[in-house]
């Protein structure tokens, strides 16, 4: 008999630290609070070259998941490149900063002929990328941002003491269960 009253106990201690807590876990592992910004698939690329540094000015329009909406946004491409290649967002600046700026011109990579001097750009035909063609033989490939928000890890933070109640109900029904079964002298694992 008391074996009986001991083995409900054993798995209940068992159960409380082996398991994961499956609404928390699940919680953690889905995506589906996760939101990305990236480019809009005609992001109106537009460059500027800066007279005081070595650096250029990328403005485009950018894409929101979690707003369903469209952004201008603009910043420097030499100060944000490991970033940005990270998939991490960049440093965005003003739109103004291009005043003073030099315009660099920009073409679609399905333009068949390119009759400009560097320096220019060729936007890929997806709108994700480009080509910025220096001069002298020069070119650089580069990525427009496309980089997750983290928004969702807070929502994620929000939502945990939710799926904690979720997870100590759920052990306390098995726990429960176990321990009326015990009361009672019944066998939790009946056969048939």
């Amino acid at each position: 008999m008391r074996i009986q009253r001991i083995i409900p106990l054993v798995f209940g201690l068992c159960l409380l630290t082996l398991g994961n807590g499956c609404a928390t876990k699940a919680l953690w592992e889905t995506d589906g609070l996760e939101a990305w910004k990236q480019p809009t698939s005609d992001p109106g690329l537009r460059l500027f070259a800066a007279k005081q540094s070595d650096d250029i000015l990328v403005v485009y329009d950018e894409y929101s998941e979690r707003n369903d909406s469209l952004h201008r946004r603009a910043y420097w491409l030499n100060k944000n490149q490991k970033t940005i290649d990270d998939r991490r967002a960049p440093h965005f600046v003003d739109l103004n900063a291009s005043a003073g700026c030099a315009a660099v011109p920009v073409v679609l990579a399905s333009t068949n002929q390119i009759t400009l001097p560097p320096p220019y750009a060729v936007v890929a035909t997806n709108g994700q990328s480009f080509t910025l063609h220096l001069g002298n033989g020069l070119s650089e490939s580069h990525d427009l941002p496309c980089y997750n928000d983290h928004k969702g890890k807070v929502e994620k933070l929000a939502l945990m003491p939710i799926a904690n109640v979720a997870d100590a109900t759920i052990l306390g029904g098995f726990l429960g269960y176990f321990y009326l079964c015990a009361r009672c002298g019944a066998n939790p694992f009946p056969s048939n």
